[in-house]
């Protein structure tokens, strides 16, 4: 599969930049967005409800990735999430199919499983927690992303289109390293203290598209670490409760602050490889506030 145009939908975002900066190192970059991006990438305004634009945007690309969605961040109307995350995608595949785009990457999340949304009732079931964990989301965002790779499935089936879903963690960017760190370090803060970098996030996006013969799969983003700074099979009692099976042992001896989320799927199947460290990160902010 030879990849040389690739249509970024979303690619004005916060993270779309990140992406499309990535990509432009090794393809001809197209944003299909509603407002124009990066000025080094050629752009074209594509809402993803209207399909017609999507034909246009699309046309001529080897490959779509699809970022364009309303974010759990924006506190939209459960509607919403539905209605634009969902048939958004759906046009976004079904376009894509109609203008023989070889391969789609979506932008999935985390949230596709429900863990994030820190329920009493659902929490991890062994760790650390894979692709093949149980899916429960009940929250209409969470749910519009396992939705979202439902459908990509489906259009594997049906067509000859590839669809790769990658499911970015909290995705911390420079712009938003301290309000992240302000959020972890909130005294009593009830979360499992995953994150993923933007650089990184763009990286996967990238080894996705250089990915061949992978039809279809699903990939949690995950930083090697978490962003609390006990170890974490320590913090996790505190925390959420007492431990559930602990699937790799070996993981959290080598390495006590791994994360909660494994990015060994990523690793191995797309040759992804996370870069962050998180006490560096601290270490960053603190530099930049002392300037």
């Amino acid at each position: 599969m030879s990849i040389k145009r690739v249509v970024v939908t979303g690619g004005s975002g916060r993270v779309g930049s990140y992406v499309v900066r990535q990509l432009l190192k090794d393809y001809d970059v197209v944003i299909a967005d509603l407002v124009a991006g990066n000025a080094e990438a050629e752009y074209v305004q594509a809402n993803v409800m209207e399909l017609d634009e999507l034909r246009a945007a699309f046309k001529g690309a080897d490959a779509v990735v699809h970022l364009a969605a309303i974010d759990f961040d924006w506190k939209a109307p459960d509607e919403q999430y539905i209605n634009i995350n969902v048939r958004g995608t759906w046009h976004v595949l079904q376009a894509a199919a109609e203008m023989g785009v070889k391969k789609v990457v979506l932008c999935s999340s985390i949230s596709a499983c429900g863990l994030s949304e820190m329920r009493i009732d659902w929490t991890p079931e062994y760790l650390p927690v894979n692709e093949r964990h149980d899916n429960k989301p009940v929250q209409a965002y969470s749910v519009s992303k396992l939705v979202m790779e439902q459908m990509a499935k489906s259009f594997v089936d049906g067509t000859d289109m590839d669809v790769i879903c990658l499911r970015p963690l909290a995705v911390v960017l420079n712009e938003t390293l301290d309000d992240y760190i302000k959020f972890v370090d909130a005294a009593d803060r009830h979360w499992l203290f995953y994150y993923v970098t933007g650089e990184d996030v763009a990286s996967a996006f990238d080894a996705a598209l250089k990915t061949e013969g992978l039809r279809y799969g699903t990939f949690f983003l995950s930083a090697d670490d978490t962003s609390h700074p006990k170890p974490t099979l320590e913090w996790y009692q505190d925390v959420i409760g007492p431990l559930p099976t602990i699937a790799n042992p070996r993981l959290y001896q080598q390495n006590p602050r791994a994360s909660i989320f494994s990015n060994r799927d990523a690793k191995e199947l797309l040759g992804w490889q996370p870069t962050s460290n998180f006490d560096e990160l601290r270490a960053q902010a603190k530099n930049s506030q002392n300037k």
